[in-house]
């Protein structure tokens, strides 16, 4: 309350020196020991303090917003799919997932062919066993969402493929828009980053669930890091 008091006087006195109003003197006791020049630093120092706390404030919102739409931002970039040469599941954990939801595109005519990065066994014996226009890659260099992107890129000339549909997890597609965009830029090339649909996920409430709460975490560390090496070659 003290704080608010004399935030209020120093106002009175910066109206004051417009003579809008008369200037107190001591805005704590009243007592006019204070001198004006030293009223008028004490208010000079509320104001820095005032400012700090409202910069702190606002920093506490954004980092509580950035917090909690972390996955919402993480998974934004996905979209719903549409015709194409060729649908790409991504490598990594979740195979299972991704391959299922790859066969769906599949299955549903969105493509001709299913292309498989580094498949699980029990993920290889099943698209080669059941489906049509398989295509395994095991030789993706780096081996990671950026190595994925340059591969599928030579490829696609080396194939005369126009556009593809590229499946991973929700989380992944911030990393993977980044990515892919940085790697096909200047192309005649294209790609749609489509989202799996895992049990364990959950935009509005990510942090409840283990799985997503760390490959959450993960994701934001890895995009930092693709930034930091692959735009300003640092690390």
């Amino acid at each position: 309350m003290a704080f608010v008091e004399a935030v209020s006087r120093c106002l009175d006195f910066e109206q004051s020196r417009d003579g809008s109003a008369s200037a107190p003197i001591d805005f704590l006791t009243g007592s006019g020991n204070l001198t004006l020049r030293r009223f008028d630093g004490v208010c000079d120092v509320l104001k820095s303090v005032l400012v700090a706390l409202v910069l702190l404030l606002l920093l506490s919102v954004l980092a509580g917003l950035g917090y909690w739409g972390a996955a919402g931002i993480l998974s934004f970039s996905a979209k719903l799919p549409q015709h194409a040469d060729a649908v790409v599941v991504l490598g990594g954990d979740g195979g299972e997932t991704r391959y299922r939801r790859g066969r769906e595109l599949l299955l549903a005519g969105f493509c001709e062919r299913l292309v498989l990065i580094e498949p699980s066994v029990s993920v290889r014996k099943d698209a080669l066993n059941h489906l049509k226009g398989v295509v395994i890659w095991d030789d993706v260099f780096p081996g990671n969402s950026w190595g994925e992107a340059q591969t599928t890129r030579a490829q696609m000339q080396a194939f005369g493929w126009k556009s593809v549909l590229v499946v991973s997890d929700p989380p992944h597609m911030l990393r993977l828009r980044y990515a892919w965009f940085s790697n096909f830029w200047g192309s005649d090339l294209s790609y749609t980053l489509i989202a799996t649909n895992p049990p364990w996920w959950s935009a509005q409430g990510w942090w409840k669930n283990p799985v997503a709460n760390e490959f959450v975490k993960s994701e934001v560390l890895k995009l930092g890091y693709y930034v930091l090496y692959y735009r300003f070659g640092l690390w």
